[in-house]
C-alpha cells in the first residue's frame, strides 16, 4: 500500500562538481524515470557524499521503496545515516522500508520521531494510522487527521480506507470516553466523536460509495454511530441495510448490537431481543451483548429474566471496563428491587441491591443517576438515615460553584431526602425538601403528591382540628384534587359532627381518579350514622359497597376493618350474619391489634346478644355456648364481666349445670357492685336469690333444705308472690324427696312450713292443700278434693284415684281425661285412662 508514496523534497544547494548529476536526478525524479534519477543521485553521492543534502539521500531511499528494491533500500539508508543519522527525510523512507519488510513496530517508532518533527509528513502518518488501527484508536484517529490534512489533493482518490479507519477509530475512541463516567462533559465528547465518525463515513459513501466494500464499511459505522448519537431511526435504517445482506455483516457482529440498541430504544422490545441474541451468538464471550438482552427484558417487567441475562454480563466484565460495571451495577440494583415478593413483606433482594448500588457507588461516588438510584433502594429498605445523608452530601456539592446539576437530578435528590425525612417524622423538613423540589419542577405530579402527603401527615399531627383544618386547606391549594386531602378533609368533618360537609367531600372523591374507594364507601357509612339522626339503612348499605370493593381488591385486613365497624348495626336486624362477620375479623387481623382487640370486644358482644336471644328461646345449650365464648377473650370493659358472668351463670342454670350455676352466682354475690348491672330489686340480692335456687335444682335434700333457708332470708329484702313460690316450691320439693324416703311426718312438716310463706296466693295454696291430701290419699278425702274444684290440675289425678277407689271408675276415667285436657303429663295417667278403655269400653 505504502509503495509509491514518496517525499516531494524542496531544492537544494550542492557543489559544482556534483550540482549537474543532482539537477538530472531531480528532473528524472520529477518526470518520474526512476532507473535515470537513481544513476544520478548514486553518480553524485559518489563523487562528492559530503555535499549531497539530506533531501537526495531521501528520494534516492524513495527510489528504492518505488522499484520495490526494500533490502536494497534499507542497505542504502544505513549509509546514509551514517552521514545524516537524524535527518527526517532519510527517518522517513526508513520507517517505510521497514514497515514494507514487515518491521512495523521498528517503522512505527521510526515514524512517530519523523511526525513528531515534521507532523505533515503524510507518508508516516498512515503508516502510523494503519499500524494503530487495530490497537489504539486514540493514536489512530490522530495520524489520520494529520494524514488528510497533510497528504496532495492528487492523492485523495487513495482516501477511503483511512477515513474508514478513522471513521471507526472515532467510534473507538466514544465508547473510551463513556468508559470514563458520566456527566454531560462526558456526554458531550463522546458526542463530538460519533459526529465525526458519521462525517468520515458519509464522506466514504458520497465519493467512493462504488468502490469494494466501501459502502459496506460505512454502513456499519453509521449504524454505530447514529445509535451513539441517539439518532434511533436512522440507527435502524442503515443496521437493517447491513443486515439484509449476511455477506455485509462484520466479524464482530456489532451491527447487531447497534440495531438492538436502536430497536429498544423505539420500544420494539421482541425485535431487539432478537438481535441481541444474534450479537450474543456471535459474541458468546461479550459482557454487553448479554446486558442488552437484559434490557429487553427489563423493559418487557420481565424482571427475573433481565436478572439472569445481567448475572451472565457480570460473570464477562473485564475490569478495565469500570463505567460498564457501573452501569451494569445499577441495573442490577434496579432489577433486585423490582423482583416479585410477597404482598406485606419486606423485600428479600433489597441488600444484593444496596449491594450492587454501594459497590458501583464506591467506584464513582459523585455519579449523580448511580446516588439516586441508591437513595431510593435505601428508602425501600427504611434505611432513611443513609438516604438523608446521601442525597444532602450531593446536594451539597452541587450546589458549589461552576457545579452544574441537571434539574431533573437534583429534584430526585430533594425527592430522596423529602422521603427519609418524611419516614422519620421530621414532617417539617420532609416538606421543605418536596416544596424546594416542586419549585424546580412545578408540573411533577409526583412530588406534588408526596408533598401533599406531607402535609397530609402534618394535618394528622396537629393538635386542634382548626389547625388540622389550616393545613388541609394549604394542601387543598397545592393540589385541589387531591384523593388523600379530600378524604381527610371528610374525615375531620365527620370528627367534629359536620356531616353535610363530609357527605359533599365524599361525593366529589367519586369522580377523581385514584381515591380509595373502600375507604370513601366507609366514610359515607359514617357520615351517615353521625347526622342528627342516624340513618342505620343507608350507612348499612355504604358498608356492604365497602365490603365489595374489598373482596375484588382481595384486601383482607381492610374486610376485616369494615365487618369491625359493620357488625353493631347489624345486632337487632341480623345478629347471625354480624357474629359471622366478626369471626372472620378476629381470624383475618391475625396480630394486628388495632384489628383484633375491637373485633374480639365487638364479637363478645355479639355473642352476648345472642346467647340472651338463645336463652329466651329455650336453646339453653346455644346461650351457654355463646356466652362462654364472649367472657373468653377478656375484652370486656368496666362491670360488663359482672353482667356477662351474670348471664352465662343463668344460662347454665336453665341448661341443667345448677351446681355451676351455684357457684358463679356466690361469687357474683361476694364481688358486689350489684347495681351496676341489675336493676332493683335484684341489685340487692339478685346473685343469692339465684344462688338459692340453683342449690334447688341441684336435685338433693340436703342442697333443697340449703335452698329453703337462703330463701327465707332473702324474703325480708325481696318481698312478693314470686319469693312465696320460691319458698313454697322448695319446701314441695323437700316434702316429696321425704315423702318417697318413708319419712311421711317429715313431708307433713314440710308442707306445714311451705303453707306458713303463702299470704294471698289461693292458687299457691290449693297447691300445698293437694299435696298434703296426697300424703295420705284415702276414700275419706273425696270432699276435700272436690273442694279444690280442679285447681290445680293435677288434683283431677288423686280424684281419679279416690273414685276408683270408691268403686266409681266411669267417674274416675271423665277425672283423669279432664287432667290430661289441662295440660297434666304422666305416663301413670296415660296407663290408667287406656286400661278403662279396654275394660269398660269408654
Amino acid at each position: 500500500m505504502l509503495a509509491g508514496a514518496v517525499l516531494a523534497l524542496a531544492p537544494y544547494a550542492a557543489h559544482a562538481a556534483v550540482e549537474d548529476d543532482l539537477r538530472d536526478g531531480d528532473k528524472y525524479f520529477e518526470d518520474g524515470d526512476w532507473a535515470r534519477a537513481a544513476i544520478a543521485f548514486d553518480r553524485a553521492i559518489a563523487k562528492a557524499p559530503s555535499q549531497v543534502p539530506a533531501e537526495a539521500y531521501g528520494k534516492r531511499a524513495a527510489i528504492f521503496i518505488i522499484q520495490r528494491d526494500y533490502v536494497g533500500g534499507l542497505a542504502f539508508v544505513d549509509k546514509a545515516k551514517l552521514r545524516y543519522p537524524a535527518a527526517p527525510e532519510v527517518l522517513e523512507q526508513e520507517a517505510l522500508l521497514l514497515f514494507e519488510t514487515d518491521q512495523k513496530a521498528k517503522a512505527v517508532a521510526i515514524a512517530e520521531r519523523v511526525v513528531a518533527v515534521r507532523p505533515r509528513t503524510f507518508t508516516n502518518q498512515q503508516l502510523i494510522g494503519e499500524y494503530y488501527a487495530t490497537r489504539d484508536p486514540q493514536k489512530t484517529a490522530k495520524a489520520y487527521e494529520a494524514y488528510l490534512a497533510a497528504r496532495p489533493a492528487e492523492l485523495e482518490a487513495g482516501d477511503t480506507l483511512p477515513r474508514i479507519r478513522l471513521g471507526f477509530a472515532y467510534l473507538a475512541n466514544a465508547r473510551v470516553i463513556l468508559g470514563e463516567g458520566g456527566g454531560e462533559e462526558v456526554e458531550a465528547r463522546a458526542a463530538t466523536a460519533y459526529t465525526r465518525a458519521v462525517e468520515q463515513f458519509d464522506v466514504v459513501q458520497k465519493k467512493f460509495g462504488k468502490k469494494p466494500n466501501a459502502q459496506t464499511n460505512a454502513d456499519n459505522g453509521l449504524c454505530a454511530a447514529y445509535a451513539g448519537l441517539g439518532r434511533f431511526d436512522q440507527a435502524v435504517t442503515v443496521c437493517e441495510r447491513v443486515i439484509g445482506d449476511p455477506t455485509h455483516i462484520d466479524p464482530s457482529g456489532s451491527v447487531w448490537f447497534n440495531l438492538g440498541t436502536a430497536y429498544l430504544a423505539r420500544k420494539q422490545t421482541q425485535k431487539a431481543r432478537g438481535a441481541a441474541t444474534e450479537f450474543t451468538r456471535m459474541r458468546k464471550s461479550e459482557a454487553r451483548g448479554y446486558i442488552l438482552l437484559g434490557d429487553t427484558f427489563y423493559a418487557d417487567r420481565q424482571w427475573t429474566a433481565a436478572l439472569e441475562q445481567y448475572l451472565r454480563g457480570e460473570k464477562l466484565l473485564r475490569p478495565t471496563q469500570p463505567r460498564d460495571q457501573i452501569q451494569l451495577s445499577i441495573r442490577l440494583g434496579k432489577t433486585y428491587l423490582r423482583l416479585p415478593v410477597a404482598a406485606g413483606t419486606r423485600n428479600p433482594n433489597i441488600d444484593l441491591a444496596i449491594d450492587k448500588l454501594q459497590t458501583a457507588a464506591g467506584a464513582n461516588p459523585r455519579s449523580l443517576e448511580l446516588a439516586i438510584e441508591l437513595g431510593n433502594a435505601y428508602v425501600e429498605a427504611h434505611l432513611d438515615a443513609k438516604a438523608i445523608a446521601l442525597a444532602d452530601r450531593l446536594l451539597l456539592d452541587t450546589a458549589a460553584p461552576r457545579q452544574v446539576t441537571p434539574v431533573d437530578q437534583r429534584v430526585e435528590l430533594l425527592a430522596i431526602a423529602g422521603k427519609g425525612q418524611y419516614n422519620t417524622r421530621k414532617l417539617k423538613d420532609a416538606r421543605a425538601r418536596f416544596e424546594a423540589a416542586q419549585k424546580l419542577r412545578p408540573a411533577d405530579i409526583t412530588i406534588q403528591r408526596d408533598l401533599v402527603l406531607v402535609i397530609n401527615e402534618q394535618a394528622l399531627e396537629a393538635t386542634d382540628g382548626k389547625a388540622a383544618q389550616a393545613l388541609l386547606d394549604q394542601a387543598l391549594a397545592v393540589d385541589g384534587s387531591s384523593p388523600v386531602t379530600l378524604t381527610n378533609v371528610a374525615i375531620l368533618a365527620i370528627g367534629r359532627g359536620d356531616c353535610e360537609v363530609a357527605q359533599k367531600q365524599l361525593t366529589r372523591l367519586e369522580s377523581i381518579n385514584g381515591h380509595d374507594a373502600v375507604l370513601r364507601a366507609r366514610l359515607a357509612a359514617r357520615a351517615a350514622l353521625c347526622v342528627g339522626k342516624p340513618d342505620l339503612a343507608r350507612a348499612s348499605e355504604a358498608y356492604a359497597t365497602a365490603e365489595a370493593l374489598a373482596k375484588k381488591a382481595n384486601a383482607t385486613m381492610t374486610l376485616a376493618e369494615i365487618y369491625v365497624e359493620w357488625a353493631p348495626l347489624l345486632y337487632d336486624t341480623d345478629l347471625a350474619g354480624a357474629v359471622e362477620k366478626l369471626e372472620y375479623a378476629v381470624q383475618a387481623g391475625g396480630q394486628e391489634t388495632r384489628i383484633v382487640t375491637p373485633a374480639k370486644r365487638n364479637l363478645a358482644l355479639a355473642l352476648y346478644r345472642r346467647g340472651w336471644r338463645a336463652l329466651k328461646d329455650g336453646k339453653s345449650a346455644d346461650a351457654v355456648a355463646d356466652l362462654e365464648r364472649a367472657f373468653r377473650d377478656g375484652v370486656l370493659k368496666g362491670t360488663e364481666p359482672l353482667a356477662f358472668e351474670f348471664s352465662l351463670a343463668l344460662a347454665q342454670l336453665d341448661a341443667g349445670r345448677a351446681a355451676e350455676a351455684g357457684k358463679a352466682f356466690r361469687a357474683l354475690a361476694q364481688k358486689g357492685s350489684l347495681a351496676t348491672y341489675l336493676r332493683p330489686p335484684y341489685a340487692k340480692v339478685g346473685p343469692q336469690l339465684l344462688a338459692a335456687y340453683a342449690s334447688y335444682r341441684t336435685g338433693s335434700l340436703a342442697a333443697r333444705q340449703q335452698a329453703a333457708a337462703d330463701f327465707t332470708r332473702l324474703a325480708t329484702d325481696l318481698p312478693g308472690a314470686k319469693i312465696e313460690e320460691l319458698i313454697a316450691g322448695c319446701w314441695e320439693s323437700i316434702a316429696f324427696e321425704q315423702w318417697r324416703n318413708g319419712q311421711v311426718g317429715a313431708a307433713q312438716r314440710s308442707l306445714a312450713a311451705a303453707a306458713t310463706h303463702v299470704t294471698n296466693q289461693p292458687e299457691l295454696d290449693k297447691r300445698l292443700r293437694m299435696d298434703r291430701l296426697a300424703l295420705a290419699l284415702d276414700k275419706r278425702q273425696l270432699a276435700a278434693l272436690e273442694s279444690l274444684q280442679g285447681s290445680p290440675p293435677e288434683v283431677l289425678v288423686n280424684l281419679g284415684i279416690v273414685l276408683e277407689q270408691l268403686g266409681r271408675p266411669r267417674e274416675a276415667y271423665d277425672a283423669w281425661l279432664r287432667a290430661k285436657a289441662r295440660g297434666v303429663q304422666s305416663r301413670d295417667l296415660q296407663k290408667w285412662i287406656d286400661a278403662k278403655k279396654r275394660i269398660y269400653g269408654y
